[in-house]
């Protein structure tokens, strides 16, 4: 936040810089071209060094909330870390919940009472941003959610409770939260998503389809392609890459005989008829790079 706040005022800066340069032509304009056209024009430079002067107060007013509202989110958040040290020190057990395990009476009490605060300040901070954002874009805010512990904390609740439930699939778990939050919010579900969970579990992520890419296949003769020994090693190498995916239409081609996608949005085929020869998995990643093939050598 405080670096986006920096970049904020650096635009204010930039727009202040120009403001002045226009009055400053105003000016000298105005000195130079006397009657009707150099009064229009004398007048358009002065609107347009008022709407400078107006878009720069608009981003100071965006820089101050954010940096507000960051101060505001390290102070609930350091009241809450130094909560759960004295709880600790006091031999409680505090859980990825903020939840108090054992001997918890007072402690559990002071501790969520610092993690509401904490929660109250991330909501705080996000509706400041908004009516900042929202004179800044002509009334249009920019609905900004709650992200220093708003979805993080939504997330860890609903991994928790899934775990509780007993859904120990690590690909179920990422789609159901998903399909909750989204796919911008992956980054916060990955975190969130139990580190036991990804032992001997295909990948759910484009890092991880790179990781199965690296161990099962070698560079091709193209780019970024790869290429196994045989169609079985092709299968193989599907079917690892498919493990946590979740079975999509295949459309209307009919070279495409599976299709799959991931908790993060990468998707993954498998076709015949390449030109290679053989059948062929295609990979595409949500990020727009491009596509990875990988087939027989």
């Amino acid at each position: 936040m405080r670096i986006d706040a920096a970049w904020i005022g650096d635009g204010a800066s930039v727009l202040d810089f120009r403001a002045a340069a226009i009055d400053r032509s105003r000016v000298d304009l105005r000195e130079a071209w006397q009657g009707a056209a150099g009064d229009a024009a004398v007048g358009r430079l002065g609107r347009d060094l008022a709407a400078a002067q107006r878009r720069t107060t608009q981003l100071r007013v965006l820089e101050r909330a954010v940096v507000d509202g960051a101060s505001a989110i390290t102070v609930a958040r350091e009241a809450l870390l130094d909560a759960v040290v004295v709880a600790e020190a006091d031999g409680c057990l505090v859980a990825p919940d903020w939840s108090v395990v054992n001997n918890g009476g007072s402690h559990a009490a002071v501790i969520a009472a610092h993690v509401q605060a904490l929660i109250d300040a991330d909501k705080s901070a996000a509706r400041s941003i908004d009516d900042a954002s929202a004179a800044l874009l002509d009334g249009e805010p920019r609905h900004f959610v709650p992200l220093a512990i708003g979805l993080a904390w939504a997330v860890e609740a609903a991994v928790h409770a899934m775990i509780a439930a007993g859904v120990l699939s690590v690909g179920a778990m990422a789609f159901a939260l998903v399909d909750r939050f989204g796919t911008d919010a992956w980054d916060a579900i990955h975190d969130a998503l139990p580190d036991s969970f990804f032992q001997d579990a295909g990948p759910v992520d484009a890092a991880g389809v790179d990781d199965v890419l690296n161990d099962l296949t070698e560079p091709g003769r193209r780019g970024v392609n790869r290429q196994v020994e045989s169609e079985e090693d092709v299968r193989t190498v599907f079917d690892e890459l498919t493990e946590q995916g979740r079975a999509v239409g295949t459309g209307d081609s009919v070279k495409i005989i599976e299709r799959y996608e991931l908790p993060d949005g990468t998707g993954i085929q498998l076709r015949v008829d390449s030109k290679s020869g053989g059948s062929v998995i295609d990979i595409v990643k949500p990020k727009g790079t491009q596509a990875i093939k990988v087939h027989v050598r």
